[in-house]
C-alpha cells in the first residue's frame, strides 16, 4: 500500500512538473485587431538566437532577421520545428537594429516586423516579454501574421522567442582552462 501510494505521489509530481516545464507564451490578446508596431534593438553583444514557440497557420514560414539593414539566413520552419527548437540568427553588437521577418511559402511573400517594409503597409508582428520555461529561455516573444493585408490579425502563424547570449572572449576560455588545469593538479597532489 505504501509503495503504491509513493508511486502515485511520484506520478502526480511528474505530471505537475511537466506542466510547468512547458509554459507557452501568451497569445495575442486582441485577435482581429492590428497590433501596435514594435521595434527591436540588440540589448547586448553576442549571439542572436530564436526559439520556436508555435504556429497555427496553414502556410509554411521560415524565420529570418535583418541586422542593420542586411538580411541573414532563414530557419525554424514553422511546420517542421518543435517547441523549443532553436536557430542561430547571427551575431549582434549592442545597439544593432533588428527587423525580424517571415518568408512565406518559399518566397511568395515576406513580412517584416517593421510595417514600413511590408508591401501592404500592415503590421504583421506582435511582441511581448516572455518569462521562459524549461525549454525556452526568457526573452522577447514575437508572433507573426502570415496573411496578406493582416488577414485575421490573430498573430499565431509563426512565433518565437529571441535572446542575445554573450560569446566568451578567447581570454576567458584561457582563464577557464587554466583554472581547471590548476584544480586538477591540486587534486592530484592532494591524493
Amino acid at each position: 500500500m505504501i509503495k503504491s501510494m509513493q508511486r502515485l505521489t511520484l506520478a502526480a509530481a511528474a505530471a505537475l512538473l511537466s506542466l510547468a516545464a512547458h509554459a507557452v507564451p501568451d497569445p495575442y490578446p486582441n485577435s482581429g485587431t492590428q497590433a501596435p508596431a514594435s521595434s527591436f534593438v540588440a540589448p547586448s553583444s553576442g549571439q542572436l538566437r530564436a526559439y520556436f514557440t508555435g504556429l497555427s497557420g496553414g502556410f509554411t514560414n521560415l524565420l529570418g532577421v535583418r541586422i542593420n539593414g542586411v538580411d541573414g539566413a532563414l530557419g525554424l520552419d514553422n511546420h517542421a520545428s518543435a517547441y523549443g527548437d532553436s536557430f542561430l540568427l547571427g551575431n549582434v553588437v549592442a545597439g544593432d537594429t533588428l527587423v525580424f521577418f517571415i518568408d512565406v511559402n518559399a518566397g511568395t511573400a515576406r513580412y517584416y516586423s517593421d510595417p514600413s517594409l511590408n508591401a501592404d503597409g500592415v503590421n504583421h508582428a506582435w511582441a511581448a516579454a516572455y518569462v521562459g520555461d524549461a525549454q525556452v529561455p526568457a526573452g522577447i516573444n514575437v508572433a507573426f501574421e502570415d496573411l496578406p493585408g493582416g488577414g485575421d490579425f490573430n498573430y499565431r502563424d509563426h512565433s518565437f522567442v529571441f535572446q542575445v547570449t554573450a560569446v566568451p572572449e578567447p581570454a576567458a576560455w584561457v582563464l577557464l582552462l587554466g583554472g581547471m588545469a590548476g584544480l586538477s593538479a591540486w587534486r592530484r597532489r592532494r591524493d
